[in-house]
């Protein structure tokens, strides 16, 4: 076998082992339903918000971006207002049919899917 051409087998075999542990983050939508603190200038998820007793207001995560608000640490941080996609692969295999498509975190109405 010719020195190229192994090279080019053994570079794509090494792209398509490291497009497994390529996943990319899809961030939360604007139009997404978050529960703004005013007081601590945070914003946390209606699952977060109902394990505490306070009263928060409701708002889409485009106010709360505007606003600058950080999300809460105790709702995981920047971590629970993200979703993991699929790896390349993953992409890949799902354009092709192969695999359903990856659900939302979110609904298009803004409700969250748990």
């Amino acid at each position: 076998m010719l020195p190229t051409v192994k090279f080019f087998l053994i570079m794509l075999i090494f792209t398509l082992m490291a497009s497994f542990f390529i996943v990319p983050t899809r961030t939360m939508p604007d139009h997404a339903i978050v529960l703004l603190d005013d007081q601590s200038h945070t914003y946390l998820s209606p699952a977060c918000a109902s394990r505490e007793k306070k009263e928060y207001r409701v708002s889409r995560a485009a106010e709360a971006r505007k606003l600058k608000y950080e999300p809460d640490q105790k709702c995981g941080g920047e971590t629970g207002f993200t979703q993991d996609g699929r790896s390349i692969t993953g992409n890949f295999l799902e354009r092709m049919g192969m695999l359903p498509p990856l659900p939302s975190r979110w609904n298009p109405d803004g409700t969250w899917n748990w």
